[in-house]
């Protein structure tokens, strides 16, 4: 295995390691979605531009996954079935965003969030036409509506210097 597929390979494993702390350490805290979200957002863009878009696809389509394994709450149970769109989401949240982040970061961070948002809003309406989850029902409406284009927002804005240090970093660490 050569050293460039050894780094990506790490990298990938520690952001997503990064990315399941957070998810356990948001479940002990109110409103958590405002916590956990934008860092596992952050965590997605990190991932793809700095190792690589397939990186930051590996952790896209694992995230929904790791957070419903280590999620006690009902409402885990009902988004079981929904966590394939959100893996696709994610997909398109990272592909947005690195074909666009050399253009100009601001707007493929913008749409990236915006693209996340629209498939999430539209896919959990029509989730919850396919399946009946009268207890969750307000739930779920409210959790991927506007808050996961903030979250996303929110990741993008606190992922765009970290991106550049690490890049940086890792630069001046081949020399």
């Amino acid at each position: 295995m050569n050293r460039d597929k050894i780094r990506m390979i790490t990298r990938t494993a520690v952001l997503l390691a990064v990315v399941v702390v957070v998810q356990i350490a948001g479940r002990s805290l109110p409103n958590s979605n405002f916590i956990v979200g934008p860092l596992v957002n952050m965590c997605l863009l990190v991932a793809a531009m700095t190792a690589g878009v397939a990186g930051g696809i590996t952790i896209a389509i694992l995230s929904p996954f790791t957070s419903l394994i280590n999620n006690n709450a009902p409402v885990a149970a009902a988004l079981l079935p929904f966590a394939p769109v959100i893996a696709v989401a994610n997909i398109i949240f990272v592909l947005a965003f690195y074909l666009l982040y050399n253009k100009n970061k601001y707007v493929g961070l913008a749409v990236a969030a915006l693209l996340k948002f629209g498939v999430l809003f539209l896919a959990i309406r029509l989730f919850l036409n396919i399946f009946s989850f009268p207890k969750f029902t307000a739930r779920l409406l409210e959790m991927f509506s506007w808050p996961q284009l903030i979250t996303a927002l929110v990741g993008g804005i606190v992922a765009i210097p970290v991106i550049y240090s690490l890049r940086k970093a890792l630069k001046n660490s081949r020399q």
